[in-house]
Formats: structure tokens, C-alpha cells, sequence
């Protein structure tokens, strides 16, 4: 079986390993000039099933109204109003009713755990390749936040095991918080989440894919479709032309491009994110991955050389003011919590993550018998990257995926809001 791949980030790249470890012959084909251009570049490095709930919560209207007066903490929406974010931010604010984001963020947690489990599990690309560490994440807050209501309830549903953890605990388990300009009062610990490099990883896995024989073609940009009657028969570029037995589209905000070429109206927007990176060995580092919940901050190491901080969320594009505040404000944080990095300049990174309006990817079939998808990830591509393309590649050689699939179809969505019914959230109480 001939399979392209559209698309080199980590969800194409580990999609076509997982699909050559099966014994296909696989093409990707992707318009950047490398691996992991895009959003898997230098993103937060977290496998983070204990924090994949949706955004779109309860009360996001209300974040959202502070965001438009300039009152967000964190979080923007960047002119202009196009009809595209108008459309998305509608739908986004319907799922913001509690039993769609339970039911969101239970389908989130699910396909979450089962690609960190993989990930993890399998090994097939070695922690030490990425810098990776399967030793937990904190998940912090101040004097008067809590975790929402509902947060505890939906790990404990899932069987993911976690620590409530006060001031004194905090600084047991992450002993580098003692030296932080921040305080923290509380947090939750989720052993079995993790970290590691994503972007070495992708190149860790394209490098293996490559010796089983995938052919990887960088530079070269698709222009669009064969299709005959309900199928893909070959997939068009701009330097040539792929047939294919089936396609795999994980090109990420590029796939919504791709599929309007077909007639698909899939509902995913650029949520731009920021990150900045130390190189350099230090005596002491982060043992444990971790994020500030009320800053928006999320921190790691990757083997001795690294350190990151990746914060915020603005909706849209934003232009050269509001990136050049968004990385004073990260590096004044990250000083305030690792003083040991005052004075070094960091690298730099700005990526739009491809959000849809619930936080769950379009994953699996499509209204082509043989095109099939994985994208629309947003921040949580690298967490679901394992476990999404092991789905894929089920589907695509007959097997049964392990997890339910309804909640990641294509056509989930209409013009103005969800199809279908939401799923029933009783079994979610607060205790």
C-alpha cells in the first residue's frame, strides 16, 4: 500500500513512521524545508494528559470580553475581524456550556493518555534522542486560585493518577521553586505525564521512517487533489505528482487550506503561542516539567542543555508590538522563577497552534473513502502525537482504533454550531 503524507510536523512525521513500522511504502510531502517547521518547533514540551482540558469553558465569554479591553491575562484576540475568526469564535464560545466541555475535555483526557502511554510505553524513539523525561508535571497556583471543579473528577474518571500538593509539598517535589521571586500555594501532581524536545524528536522519528524506507520531500507544496468519484487516486504539488493508495492529511493550519480545496469547511484558526529557550549546563535545573495556571507559563528542562518557558494564547496573528511585549513579559517570569538564567539571551519562538473551537483534532475519516486526518491539535500536537497516529494507521490497514472516535469527526461541526448530541456528562461530579 502506497500512503502519502501531507504534512512534517510531529503528527505527520510520527504518522508515517508508525505506518512504515507496519510495512507500507510512504511518501511526505510538506512546503517547509525541514522537519518540524511549524507548531512542533519549539513548543512548551509538555506531555501533559493532566492538563488537556478544553479552553473553552465555562465563562470563556467573560475572558473573552477582558481580552477585547485589553484586560486578558494571557490570553488575546488580534484584528482583524474576519469572517473566518468570527465563525471560529462562535463556535468556540458554544462549547463553553459545562456539558460540552466535559464532554470535550473527557474525549481530550482519553486520547491524551492513550498517546503518552504509547509514547512512553513503546519507546520506540528513545527519551535520550529528545530529552525526554517521563517524571510528572506540576500544575501550580497562587494564594487564591483551586483547580476548576470539575478538573480532579475528570483525572480520577480516567483512572490518571494525581497529588494534591500545598506550599511545603510544592517545594519538596520541585526544590527549585524555593529560590522564585513567584510563590505558589498549591498544586496538583500528575506522576505519569512528561516532557522532552518535540522537534528532536520528530527528527529522531523522520530519521528512523527514512531508514525504513520513507521518502521525504521538503520544499515542495501541494496544490491539490486527484479525486475519482468518493476517492484520492493522487495528490498534485507544485514539483510534481504522488498517486496514492490513501492520504494522510497532518499539515496543521495548513490542512484547513487544503481541505477547502475538496469542499470541507473545517473550523481550524491560528492561537499563537511563544516560547523562549536557554542553552547552556547549569547546576541546577527543573526536575519536573511545570505550569503556571494563573500566568499561562509553562516551563521545562530537556537533557542538561536547555530550558524553556512558552506562555499565552492570542487568537489570530498578532503584529511586531504585541510579539515584543508577549516575550518581555515571558522573560521576566522566567527570571522571577530560575534566576540562574539572568543575563543570557534566549532563542526566541512565535508558532500559531491550530486550534478548533472544542480542542479536539479532526481525526480519521473523511468524506473520501481513503483521505484521512489528523490535524487541528492545537496545544496539545506533541501530547496526542503517538496516539493519533497509531489511530490513523489502524484505520488505514483495517483495524479497529482503541479508542471511540465520534468526538473527532470531520463533520462535527456545521455553519453555526455542533451536530449531533452532547455527550451525556452525569458521570462527571464534583467531590
Amino acid at each position: 500500500m502506497h500512503i502519502v503524507v501531507v504534512g512534517a510536523g510531529i503528527a505527520g512525521v510520527v504518522t508515517a513512521l508508525t505506518l512504515a513500522r507496519e510495512g507500507a511504502t510512504v511518501d511526505i510531502v510538506d512546503a517547509a524545508p525541514g522537519a518540524a517547521s511549524g507548531a512542533s518547533f519549539a513548543n512548551a514540551g509538555l506531555i501533559s494528559p493532566g492538563h488537556c482540558f478544553s479552553w473553552a469553558e465555562p465563562g470563556v465569554a467573560r475572558v473573552a470580553i477582558r481580552s477585547l479591553l485589553g484586560l486578558g491575562d494571557g490570553i488575546g484576540i488580534c484584528p482583524p475581524w474576519t469572517p473566518s475568526l468570527l465563525r471560529w469564535a462562535g463556535l468556540f464560545a458554544r462549547e463553553g456550556t459545562r456539558d460540552r466541555w466535559i464532554a470535550n475535555s473527557t474525549a481530550a483526557l482519553e486520547l491524551a493518555a492513550y498517546s503518552r502511554n504509547l509514547l512512553f510505553g513503546e519507546g520506540v524513539v528513545p527519551v535520550e534522542a529528545y530529552g525526554g523525561r517521563h517524571a510528572g508535571i506540576l500544575y501550580l497556583y497562587g494564594e487564591n486560585q483551586q483547580p476548576g471543579p470539575y478538573d480532579e473528577a475528570l483525572l480520577r474518571a480516567a483512572g490518571e493518577p494525581f497529588e494534591r500538593l500545598d506550599h511545603d509539598a510544592l517545594l519538596l517535589r520541585e526544590p527549585m521553586l524555593a529560590r522564585a521571586a513567584v510563590k505558589f500555594a498549591r498544586g496538583v501532581f500528575c506522576p505519569n505525564d512528561g516532557t522532552g524536545d518535540a522537534a528532536r524528536y520528530t527528527a529522531a522519528a523522520l530519521e528512523q521512517a527514512v531508514q525504513r524506507g520513507v521518502r521525504a520531500h521538503f520544499g515542495e507544496r501541494v496544490r491539490g487533489f486527484d479525486v475519482i468519484g468518493k476517492a484520492i487516486s493522487g495528490v498534485k504539488t507544485d514539483k510534481g505528482h504522488y498517486k496514492a493508495d490513501a492520504v494522510v492529511v497532518a499539515a496543521g493550519l495548513s490542512s484547513r487550506q487544503l481541505l477547502a480545496s475538496l469542499g470541507d469547511s473545517l473550523p481550524i484558526f491560528p492561537v499563537t503561542g511563544y516560547s523562549i529557550s536557554y542553552r547552556g549546563e547549569r547546576a541546577a535545573r527543573p526536575s519536573v516539567g511545570a505550569v503556571s495556571i494563573p500566568h499561562k507559563i509553562a516551563w521545562a528542562a530537556f537533557g542538561e542543555e536547555t530550558v524553556r518557558f512558552t506562555g499565552f494564547a492570542d487568537i489570530g496573528v498578532p503584529g511586531p508590538a504585541k510579539i515584543a511585549a508577549r516575550f518581555r513579559a515571558l522573560e521576566a517570569f522566567a527570571h522571577d522563577v530560575y534566576p540562574e538564567i539572568r543575563g543570557d539571551a534566549p532563542a526566541q519562538w512565535v508558532g500559531q497552534r491550530p486550534m478548533t473551537p472544542d480542542n479536539l483534532p479532526f481525526l480519521g475519516a473523511s468524506r473520501h473513502a481513503n483521505l484521512w486526518l489528523n490535524c487541528g491539535h492545537g496545544a496539545m500536537g506533541w501530547t496526542m502525537a503517538c496516539g493519533s497516529a497509531r489511530i490513523v494507521s489502524d484505520l488505514i490497514l483495517g483495524r479497529e482504533p482503541a479508542i471511540d472516535l465520534e468526538p473527532f469527526r470531520w463533520d462535527r461541526y456545521g455553519l453555526l454550531g455542533r451536530r449531533g448530541r452532547a455527550v451525556a456528562s452525569d458521570r462527571i461530579a464534583v467531590t
